[in-house]
Formats: C-alpha cells, structure tokens, sequence
C-alpha cells in the first residue's frame, strides 16, 4: 500500500529546508525528500577553494542567523553544510536523506504519486526545492574535443591536482570561471580563460560590501514583475568572490598574473579552439557595470544623505591595449600544451522526473509565485521566482516564498 503524506518536500536544501519551518509552524504534516544529504550540493558540487560570494552576516534562515565574530568575513562550502545541518536539527526538520523521487505524476483525487527509490508515496501537496542548478550545461556543438583532451565541468572540479599536469582552458566567466581559473593560476598552471558576457561589479565600496549596498538599496527584493522584459531574468549574476576575505574580480589583473584572456568561444575543430575576436568589446562592457553600480550607489547616497565614507581606490590595473587588439582567436591546443578543459559555463534544468505538463518549451517551470496551475503542486527557490532574491542563500532568501505557500495549503 502507497504511504500517504499530506505534504512531500523535494528537496534539503536551504528552500526546502525554509519551507518545512514554516509547515511546521503551521502544524502541517510533511517530510522533505533528499536524494543525498542535507545541503548535497554543497558537499559535492564545490571546489576545494570555494568560499561563499556574500559575507557571513548575510547568511540567516528564518529563526536562525549565522553565528560569527567575523561579520564582514566569508565562509568555506564545508561551513555552510554546517550551518544548514544546524538548522535542519534546530527546526526538527522531517527529512529522508538518500531517497530520490524518480518521478512525480497526478494521481486520482487531486493527489500525486511520487515514485521513490524506497517506495511510492501518495501526497495532496508537493514542493520542488531542488533549485536552479540541476545538471551541467551541455557542451556547445560547435566543440569538437579531442578524445585525449581531459574535460571536466565546474561543479566536479575539486582542485589542480585532479587535472592532467599540463595547461588549462576555462570556459566561462562567470563567478566559477574566474574562481576556477584563478585557483589554477596559484598553483603554478598555464591557464587559458574563455572570456563571455559578464557584470563586474566592485566587492566593497564607499565602506561596505556589494551586498550590503543591494539590499539597502532594495535590489534584492525587487520582484520579477518590474523587470523590462522576460529576458531580463537572463542577465548574468555579477562576478563576486569571498577567496581571502573577498576582492573585485578584475580580468586584467588575471592577465597581468599570467592568466591568457580570449574572447567567447566559438568552436572547436581539427585539435584548433577559435575564439570571437569580441575580447575587448566584453571587457569594456564588464568596466561600465562596474564604473555604474559605483554611480548608482552615489546618487543613492546624494538623494538620501547617507553617512558613509568616500572612496577613492587606486587606478586598476591595465591589461596592455596591444593584448587586448591582439588576443588570440585561434588556439592549436596540442601546440600549446592544452590537457584540460574545465567547462564552467553554467547549468540547465532537469524536470524529466515531472510528469506533469507544467513548462514551457524551453522546459521552464510556468508558476505565479510559485504556484502552478494545478492545485498542490509549487516550486520553491527558483531564481526570480518572485524576487531576485528568491534563490539566494542570503537574507532568508526564499522565506517570503515559503511563506507564502504555506499558506496557500493551510
């Protein structure tokens, strides 16, 4: 005989983890169903020298703030496993660590049979919380590897010594690709980086962090119906490292540490990597979000009379002018000694479980805050899934969310 639930959670992460808090404030029958352990992805999916982008005192869940004598300092993946185990146990969270749900269908009744890899489950209601990042982005068709060439996606990277010794391509710049490519280039590896459409920003400014200017400001909780367009979702999260207590990401400064800078990849053919000869065009534009997040910032503190110090940070690093004209747009990757490829080019979703006909052709999740067109079935952490925030492991990131459907079930 199926179990049956009233309430099954997909997902221990920080929003699934969020959402049983506030199911069980309600008194709400539930358990949360996690194919790894609480917070896998941070186990698994993170390098060696990973630290979190945003600062410690940033990291709160609802009733539950990140202890710290280091506020304005950044913690490693292995701490925030931590403090998610932390809260897990704090909340008495009901959760059912290696069960994966291999498939979530409409039952009779308005229920849902979820078919698990311990049994089936009947529930009224289901949550998916597993989060923006599933599975790595596929390979461009355009990249034909040859099969000696070493390849290896952001979130498997661990470190330097988990590569074939020779020199490195990274694909992707974004937060990973930079992080990745800079890890390399401290161990002493020949570092080739692939570089694409990005947002730089400063990592402090006028006396405080990045985040803490996004939050007063009120961009972490503009909602998505404000943005221009659907495409504007889209737009890359800005570069930020917490590695040594936090620094712009400056591209030129990689360059000047030897790091090879190219333009965005455009194939690979014949053991040759073609890149686009739109290098200097991407770093010009990364230059202007930096130069105009600093100006939205001062004409916020001109309009609110804002105590805060100015900033006048020594002149960046230039990346030499003839580099830039120059980068190399076609690169022999035996001649130059490639043996790896780390691919950092990001994610995209894996609902092939979900046999509930709730996307769109792109196989993005069709939802209103959340709630989807059928009665019981939510997705929760989704990025913009109402609020830039409502991804982020920052501020209670999707707590307005849960919240929020917490109430619709009650």
């Amino acid at each position: 005989m199926n179990e049956q639930i009233e309430t099954v959670i997909i997902g221990a992460g920080h929003a699934g983890l969020i959402m049983s808090y506030y199911l069980s404030q309600l008194g709400r029958e539930h358990v949360l169903m996690e194919r790894g352990r609480v917070g896998e992805r941070w186990r698994s999916e993170r390098w060696d020298s990973f630290y979190f982008q945003f600062p410690n005192w940033s990291i709160e869940l609802p009733g539950y703030g990140y202890q710290t004598q280091d506020p304005d300092g950044f913690v490693s993946a292995a701490e925030i496993v931590r403090f998610l185990h932390g809260y897990a146990d704090r909340i008495r969270a009901p959760v059912r660590c290696g069960v994966e749900v291999k498939s979530l269908q409409r039952f009779e009744n308005e229920r849902y049979l979820l078919e698990t890899t311990n049994s089936a489950i009947l529930a009224k209601n289901v949550i998916i919380a597993t989060g923006p990042f599933h599975v790595p982005a596929c390979r461009p068709a355009s990249a034909v590897i040859p099969d000696e060439l070493f390849e290896v996606h952001s979130s498997q990277y661990r470190n330097p010594d988990g590569l074939p010794p020779d020199a490195v391509i990274v694909v992707g710049s974004g937060s990973s690709g930079c992080q990745i490519a800079e890890d390399l280039n401290r161990n002493g590896r020949e570092v080739y980086l692939s570089v694409g459409r990005h947002v730089r920003v400063p990592r402090r400014y006028r006396g405080h962090d990045y985040s803490w200017w996004r939050r007063i400001m009120g961009a972490w909780d503009r909602t998505v119906d404000s943005l221009p367009s659907p495409d504007a979702k889209n737009v890359p999260v800005p570069l930020l490292t917490g590695y040594a207590g936090g620094y712009d990401v400056d591209f030129r400064r990689m360059a000047d540490n030897g790091i090879h800078l190219l333009g965005r990849l455009q194939s690979v053919r014949n053991g040759v990597l073609v890149s686009a000869p739109d290098l200097k065009e991407n770093l010009t534009k990364g230059d202007e979000t930096f130069s105009g997040f600093k100006k939205s910032v001062d004409q916020y503190v001109r309009k609110t009379g804002l105590d805060v110090p100015d900033d006048n940070p020594p002149a960046e690093g230039c990346l030499n002018q003839k580099e830039i004209l120059h980068s190399i747009l076609e690169l022999d990757l035996k001649a130059a000694g490639i043996g790896a490829i780390v691919w950092a080019n990001g994610f995209r979703y894996d609902f092939d479980w979900v046999k509930v006909p709730v996307f769109d052709q792109n196989g993005t999740p069709v939802h209103r805050r959340g709630i989807t067109k059928y009665p019981g079935l939510y997705f929760l952490g989704l990025r913009w899934l109402y609020k830039l925030k409502s991804a982020f492991l920052i501020g209670s990131g999707p707590a307005e969310d849960a919240a929020y459907i917490a109430e619709r079930i009650k």
